[in-house]
């Protein structure tokens, strides 16, 4: 153990080097949580514009369903085959 003094001590040079680098990979490893944070946000916009242009789609789905059946009544419609077949 060394001895402690109360005067200024100069570190080595190795630990000075030591330190840097702590120093820098905790710098970069608080780069990286940026860069994930603006990816996170990025993702929640196009998750929450996915999400709005399911709901209109959803919307059209619904008004040409209402639609249809309103034209031919209630039935199945098989898009393959181009046929709509009622229901009793």
């Amino acid at each position: 153990m060394t001895k402690k003094t109360n005067t200024p001590q100069k570190f080595t040079e190795e630990e000075i080097n030591s330190l840097k680098e702590i120093q820098k990979e905790m710098d970069q490893i608080i780069i990286r949580f940026g860069q994930i944070s603006i990816n996170r946000e990025s993702l929640t916009s196009q998750e929450n514009q996915l999400k709005k242009q399911l709901n209109e789609l959803k919307t059209k789905e619904q008004t040409i369903a209402t639609n249809l059946t309103n034209k031919y009544g209630k039935g199945t419609f098989d898009l393959e085959a181009n046929e709509f077949n009622p229901v009793d």
